[in-house]
């Protein structure tokens, strides 16, 4: 029969024999594509798609569920708008790698915005509370205003307006503002500068992750980091020593009211890897340790970085710093008692921090001994400010076991009440919100997280980027570890918080750029595997068995 089509083809013949099917396959279902590593995995594909949803669901139920009743603090709208950006700079973060054609692992990168996801919507409520914002004697005429108003809204919602009438005896009252009636309007350029500030490192992360691989997917630039290590550490420690020693307050370890402590560690970190990589082979061997350059070396780059810890009292990073280079010495020369004779220094020098650190002290023992007698205190002073840690203490545990199971939603709970709730205490705001599994869905997550950077390192052949990713990932590892069982009371809080999931500005930024690191060379790690596997031989087929015959 006559294919009538063929009339209507202009140009074209109709060809003999059966008709074709035109297939056409899109970018991302090609098998190039898939072992190239270009296209993000289905898996996490999905998951990222859940996050987001889960992000802006639960946006959207603080801004109707909790704000009408607690009220909010000056800006939160502003706090809105930060979290839209910064969840828009994450996902722009992920389709500029697929645009500089990533090979690495995605999940190295796509984890970090999971985290995010999950965690931010908790302190978008506490950030937006008005009590958790006031200071001082104000926080408790906030706290008492909110729960007023609480009362009122609550009753208004329940009740119509006969109701409402007989119960107020009158015309219903207004609703009050617990944070402009407690504290009044802030306004000053120095607020307004200092919470763009604390806001920018939010959606300023991405950038730094972004910056972090464009530096080391080249081979040519980690060789002349590492010829040209002492420039660079040389010039950071003089910065860190000038603040440090010159303008960092004794009493609360900071700079003004910052703490930008965590932006030196990721180079430290890439120094010591340098160091150990140039002569991990002398290092593995005990009778050339002694030779003096070479100890002069492990002093220089390996024990000086720790001693400005000494000056502002920061117990916390001082263990973070140690335990990851120490790990990067376990790594980098294969030899356990090295780890353990310089984890025995670098433990000494914890140990004088916490010898003149009051914040450190009074950790431990409200981790070990909460109830202590009066006569046990020297001054009222010190007797208020042991009342006002152990309060934070029992803070913390009312909100894991207000979470119960299951928790009772975003932004719902009292979670904010609890001062750095935010910061070290992170662990259990997400509990109070979202209860026992909540809580441990975030603790595999984040452990998920480290496994994949920890696999990254396991795939390097090179001496200097395993090591550099190892020490990375216990930048960012410890932290966490550190904060999720300070909160569960299961050793003492130190102070650090966990990247992406926590607040911390100098943290985030620092911990991104980290990652950031990690993906670039797991990057060149994806590339030169594809070109080994080019170059090499093909496999011999094997011949075909024979039949015998009698």
């Amino acid at each position: 029969m006559m294919d009538i089509r063929g009339l209507f083809r202009r140009g074209r013949t109709a060809a003999a024999g059966p008709m074709g099917v035109q297939v056409r396959l899109k970018a991302h279902n090609r098998p190039s594509a898939q072992r190239a590593g270009l296209v993000l995995p289905g898996p996490l594909w999905w998951a990222l798609v859940l996050a987001v949803a889960f992000y802006a669901m639960a946006h959207v139920s603080v801004m109707e569920g909790v704000w009408p009743v607690h009220g909010t603090a000056p800006g939160g709208g502003a706090l809105l708008g930060r979290d839209v950006f910064a969840l828009a700079a994450w996902l722009l973060l992920l389709a500029a790698l697929r645009w500089l054609r990533f090979q690495g692992r995605w999940a190295i990168v796509v984890f970090p915005v999971l985290i995010f996801c999950l965690a931010r919507p908790e302190l978008f409520q506490v950030f937006s509370d008005p009590a958790y914002q006031a200071r001082g004697a104000a926080k408790t005429r906030a706290n008492e205003l909110k729960a007023t108003r609480s009362r009122l809204s609550t009753i208004g919602r329940a009740y119509g307006p006969e109701r409402q009438e007989e119960v107020y005896r009158g015309p219903p009252p207004p609703l009050p503002d617990p944070f402009r009636q407690a504290v009044g309007k802030v306004t000053s350029p120095g607020d307004v500068l200092s919470g763009f500030a604390t806001n920018a490192s939010v959606f300023i992360a991405p950038l730094a992750l972004l910056l972090g691989y464009l530096a080391a997917r080249r081979r040519e630039r980690l060789r002349k980091f590492r010829e040209k290590r002492l420039l660079p550490f040389a010039l950071l420690m003089c910065v860190f020593g000038v603040l440090a020693f010159v303008y960092t307050s004794a009493a609360t370890g900071k700079v003004g009211n910052t703490t930008p402590w965590e932006l030196f560690l990721p180079v430290f970190v890439a120094v010591w890897a340098a160091t150990l990589a140039d002569d991990a082979y002398n290092l593995a061997r005990p009778g050339q340790v002694v030779a003096p350059r070479r100890l002069g070396a492990l002093f220089l780059y390996g024990v000086l970085p720790i001693v400005p810890f000494l000056r502002i009292h920061e117990l916390g990073l001082t263990i973070v710093l140690a335990l990851a280079m120490a790990a990067m010495l376990l790594v980098g020369t294969r030899r356990g008692w090295w780890a353990a004779l310089l984890l025995v220094v670098w433990t000494g020098m914890a140990y004088e921090v916490f010898q003149h650190d009051q914040r450190s002290q009074i950790r431990f023992e409200l981790a070990y001994h909460p109830y202590k007698p009066l006569a046990a205190f020297p001054s009222d002073s010190a007797r208020n400010v042991w009342a006002g840690k152990l309060h934070q203490m029992k803070l913390f545990d009312a909100n894991v076991l207000e979470g119960d199971v299951l928790g009772t939603g975003a932004g719902r709970g009292h979670g904010e009440t609890a001062p750095n709730s935010a910061d070290d205490g992170y662990i259990t705001l997400f509990a109070a919100q979202w209860g026992l599994l909540g809580g441990v869905a975030l603790v595999l997550l984040y452990t998920l997280f480290l496994m994949h950077l920890f696999a990254a390192a396991a795939r390097e052949e090179g001496a200097f980027e395993r090591t550099l990713i190892t020490g990375l990932a216990m930048l960012i590892g410890v932290p966490f570890w550190l904060a999720a069982l300070g909160g569960m009371r299961v050793v003492p809080l130190t102070g650090v918080v966990a990247a992406f999931a926590a607040n911390g500005g100098a943290k985030l930024l620092a911990s991104a750029f980290g990652v950031g690191v990690i993906a670039g060379l797991s990057h060149l790690r994806t590339e030169e595997e594809r070109l080994q596997n080019a170059l090499a031989a093909p496999p011999v087929a094997p011949s075909a068995p024979g039949v015998r015959v009698r």
